[in-house]
């Protein structure tokens, strides 16, 4: 792997320097602001073209949001480099080419930055050191066997770089106390320099074994991060947690559940702010594919069902991974519920597709990822708290398929009456995935006493 020929690259000399504190030091969970600069910057990489990029009047394409009803805004661009402080942002096929570069998968790192950048007195104006060690570990890649040393660290590099190329600009406005201020354009995060870890191999040629990135957060984070402003000037309320499971689950379905990584990376700030019940399923679409996709969805057949499948697959991939999925009943009943969790007939009813985008449902993070998990981690560290999901062995996958066959079901049956899907309960009757505590529970209320 050639190293990048960028200006703010230092030549390796020595050891590795000191990184910041891991962020799972503590257990499974850190702590993470869910502020609007933060939350779009994730929506930019996970959803790219998806997004209503427009022209702006300077003639670069630009996201925006409004705030408070067009009181104020955020706006966002795109650079083809890392290295100028203060970059120019791109129009028209450059920037769209840049965006097409954009990998979910970088969304990850965003959320790495932010939470390190969450847990600093000054983030605006200190340093984060973060190592390919440390990247491995948070993205679970060290279990990655389909890829050598030099593709994991290309792959790291890449994805280090691309929230890098993100800038904004905000006007938010005053507010009770609070004045209104304005936050020029600049980056989202620095990239202040890629320190690269050399090892001679037997041929005395040297080759790229780790690297070192130093980061900085741009100026929004004074505004948003800064918890030692006034009360009445402080925005950096948003305070939430960032699973170790969900950067390693988006690292896992990126590729053949996309829709699925999305979801979870925008559900993740959304359940941060409290709006998990009534969700409309047209908007997850959305979020999800694009809304491009679920017009031309409604115009054709195919895509219709096509479309429905990859929903009905990815609120099954969140659910196997915890995610707590209620299905409002009014607006989605059962005949248009995805297979495993209410409907049994392979067909839906006609007109189903115009149901759905008018359904409803509510969709909870794992319940593992409650706040008081990570508190109560901060103030016992040594004790294990109770209600976090551990794997439980007083019940078996075996035993599951012994009192499931002794009661004459199918896996399907069990799957519809316990809302675990029925890929989930294949996996843990064949011992490739271990049984939760919760998982535990229904299954022997269903298995004993149904």
């Amino acid at each position: 792997m050639a190293p990048s020929t960028e200006k703010s690259i230092k030549p390796a000399t020595g050891d590795r320097p000191k990184t910041s504190p891991d962020l799972f030091e503590k257990g499974e969970l850190t702590k993470v602001n869910s502020s609007l600069p933060i939350w779009e910057a994730s929506n930019i990489l996970t959803q790219q073209r998806q997004l209503p990029w427009t022209t702006d009047p300077d003639g670069k394409l630009s996201y925006s949001r409004d705030v408070n009803d067009g009181q104020g805004a955020i706006c966002f661009w795109v650079a083809d480099n890392t290295e100028e402080e203060q970059p120019s942002a791109l129009a028209g096929a450059a920037a769209l080419a840049v965006i097409d570069t954009f990998d979910i998968r970088a969304a990850c790192m965003h959320l790495i930055f932010a939470a390190h950048a969450s847990q600093m007195e000054r983030p605006w104006e200190q340093e984060l050191v973060i190592d390919d060690r440390q990247i491995e570990a948070y993205l679970g890649l060290q279990r990655r066997t389909d890829k050598n040393r030099q593709e994991k660290l290309s792959l790291i590099e890449e994805i280090v770089k691309q929230p890098c190329k993100i800038t904004t600009f905000i006007s938010w406005p005053g507010q009770g106390k609070r004045k209104k201020f304005t936050v020029e354009e600049g980056r989202l995060w620095h990239l202040l320099g890629i320190r690269y870890h050399y090892q001679q191999d037997i041929f005395g040629e040297k080759q790229v074994t780790g690297m070192s990135f130093v980061v900085k957060a741009g100026l929004w984070a004074k505004y948003f991060l800064n918890d030692d402003e006034s009360p009445e000037q402080s925005l950096s309320a948003g305070q939430g947690v960032l699973s170790r499971s969900l950067l390693e689950s988006v690292m896992s379905l990126w590729q053949h559940r996309a829709g699925a990584a999305r979801l979870m990376v925008w559900l993740l700030f959304k359940s941060q702010l409290g709006r998990l019940y009534n969700l409309p399923v047209r908007t997850l679409l959305e979020v999800a594919y694009g809304s491009d996709k679920v017009r031309d969805a409604q115009e054709d057949n195919q895509l219709r069902k096509k479309l429905t499948n990859t929903w009905d697959e990815d609120l099954l991939a969140l659910h196997d991974r915890g995610w707590q999925i209620r299905f409002n009943p009014e607006t989605y009943p059962e005949d248009i519920q995805p297979s495993g969790f209410g409907r049994e007939n392979s067909r839906r009813p006609r007109g189903f597709f115009e149901q759905l985008l008018t359904a409803q449902l509510e969709i909870k993070p794992p319940k593992s990822w409650d706040l008081a998990h990570l508190e109560a981690s901060v103030t016992e560290p040594s004790e294990k708290d109770e209600d976090v999901e551990v794997t439980v062995v007083g019940l078996t996958g075996s035993k599951v398929r012994e009192m499931r066959t002794a009661k004459g079901w199918s896996q399907r049956k069990l799957a519809k009456l316990t809302g675990i899907s029925q890929g989930l309960i294949s996996m843990m009757e064949n011992e490739e995935r271990s049984i939760t505590e919760s998982n535990e529970s229904i299954l022997r209320q269903t298995l004993e006493y149904v």
